[in-house]
Order: structure tokens, then sequence, then C-alpha cells
């Protein structure tokens, strides 16, 4: 079936309920157009949740997984859900950049770190990790992307210690663009979704909320979603400082 309902398991399912890979390649192109005519964000999320827990145990590891957490992320952003959102960007930082990079005690809820698959011949549990498999690649598009979604993500948060780490990812990633543009002779008619990023959290870090609103007017992809979620905390530090001018 293309579409079948999320349950939490509790056992693990059998293997007719359990969708095979080119099923799911099929599925994600239903949810995808379905989800553009209708924009019914409750079907699509249970859907794709439901998907990515096919994927998960059957300890698949390959680029379509890539394609389903992206663009589970992406609509999950679009609806405001930071916490669905968290999940499907931590599995997609572990499966492009690695285990040692994913924070540890982060609650990843059904997609752990450490998937459980189970060989139904011999009926033995098989232990995958992710960290012994090799790192997939993201499109130079998808790695800028979500590179700037995990460095305004750590800003919300308030996570300094992560969005530090995030900083030097996010600058490593306009250099390596920068260097990338150089040796094709092109020049680049806008910033990165990175360097984007990393602009909005100087912004929030020096208070500058003019530069804030004006990078939010200019905000690439999906960022204007997570960026909302500082709009009040910009503002406030603005009202603090315009009345603090003002004082006697």
């Amino acid at each position: 079936n293309l579409e079948k309902q999320y349950l939490r398991l509790t056992t693990f399912p059998k293997a007719q309920d359990v969708r095979p890979l080119s099923v799911l390649k099929r599925s994600i192109v239903h949810i995808k157009k379905k989800y553009i005519e209708t924009e019914d964000f409750k079907w699509a999320n249970e859907q794709l949740k439901s998907m990515r827990q096919d994927l998960t145990v059957q300890g698949l590891r390959n680029d379509f997984v890539l394609e389903v957490y992206e663009t589970h992320a992406r609509i999950l952003l679009e609806h405001g859900d930071l916490n669905e959102f968290n999940q499907c960007q931590t599995m997609i930082k572990s499966l492009t950049v690695g285990l040692s990079s994913v924070a540890q005690g982060k609650d990843t809820n059904d997609e752990s770190l450490e998937i459980e698959c189970f060989n139904s011949n011999q009926g033995q549990e098989v232990n995958k990790k992710l960290g012994e498999n090799p790192l997939l690649r993201q499109s130079k598009d998808s790695a800028d992307e979500f590179g700037a979604y995990r460095l305004l993500y750590a800003l919300v948060q308030k996570d300094w210690g992560e969005m530090t780490k995030e900083l030097l990812n996010a600058n490593s990633i306009v250099k390596s663009e920068d260097k990338s543009n150089a040796e094709e002779d092109q020049c680049r008619q806008r910033v990165s979704s990175c360097e984007h990023a990393v602009l909005v959290a100087k912004s929030v870090i020096h208070n500058d909320y003019h530069s804030f609103f004006r990078l939010y007017e200019s905000a690439m992809n999906l960022s204007t979603y997570l960026m909302d979620f500082l709009v009040q905390r910009v503002r406030k530090g603005a009202y603090e400082r315009i009345v603090a001018s003002y004082r006697p």
C-alpha cells in the first residue's frame, strides 16, 4: 500500500506489514503529490512517520532515506513542529556527518541512532550501528540548506554549545562554496543559506534588530519559519534598548 497508518511499535512488526523499498519509493511520490494538492499536514505527517518507521526497522541507509528525512523536515518546518523537525535533522546529520557530531543525549525517539534489525529466518536480533556504515552525501544545495537550519535551530533553542559547532560548520560550508565558485570562475548572485544563517546569528547575538528584520525579508529556503521563533525575542530586546536610550 502507498498509504499506511502510523502506529508506535511495541513488538517487531511482521514482514508482511513492512513495505519494501520499491513500494516506499512509489509512496513518497504519492505523498508529495497529494500534499501539494491538499496541503493536509496531519495526513502527510502521519504518512511520512510511517515511512520513516518502515525504513528504520529494515535498517536501510541510502540516498532515498535521506530524501525522506529531508522531505519530512521541510514539511514540519512549514508547520512549526520543531520537536519532530529536530528528529529529522538529527537523523540527517547522523547519516551525512556521523554520530560523533551528533550531540549525546539528544532525544531522537523513534529514530534511534542504533537501529535494531531482526533476522526473521534465524529469529535473532541484529544490531546495526549507523556509525559503522559509510556516510551519505547530500547535494551541495541540500548541505547548505540544512546546515543553515541546524544553526538557526540551535539559536532558537539557545543551545550555545551546539550553535558554536554549527557556526564553524556553516563557515566551513561557505568557504567550500567560495572555493567551488572560484574554480568554476562564477560570481555568486546571492549569499548562501549558511552565510545568511551566520548573519542572522550575529544579528541576534549583537541585538542588531535592524539587520535581523532585513535578513528576515531575504531569508532563503524555509529559514523564515525558524526565524519566526526569534521575532519576539528580537523585538523584546529592541524595545528594551530603545526605552533604555530615553531614560534620564
